[in-house]
């Protein structure tokens, strides 16, 4: 999934989720998105993109910074698998 896409995603997830409309809140996880689609693969932004409309979904709003923790987490998982560990 392209970044672009992942925050479309985020947009519909938001706007039937949340009192505040989706075009303002998912704007703001794009930097992320495009960080995960720099560091890692397609398949890395689409699992940010679903934990995020997870979240979403269950009445919650993370922010930019707690997105961010996600990309870390995920990034870092997916780094374990393929480096031995090593950063």
């Amino acid at each position: 999934m392209q970044p672009e896409d992942a925050v479309k995603q985020v947009q519909c997830v938001a706007n039937a989720s949340l009192a505040e409309t989706g075009q303002r809140v998912a704007p703001l996880y794009e930097p992320t998105f495009q960080r995960v689609a720099d560091e890692g693969t397609g398949t890395d932004v689409t699992q940010l993109a679903d934990r995020l409309c997870t979240a979403i979904s269950s009445g919650d709003r993370p922010n930019v910074d707690e997105a961010e923790g996600m990309a870390t987490d995920l990034l870092s998982q997916q780094r374990a698998l393929t480096d031995g560990g090593r950063q």
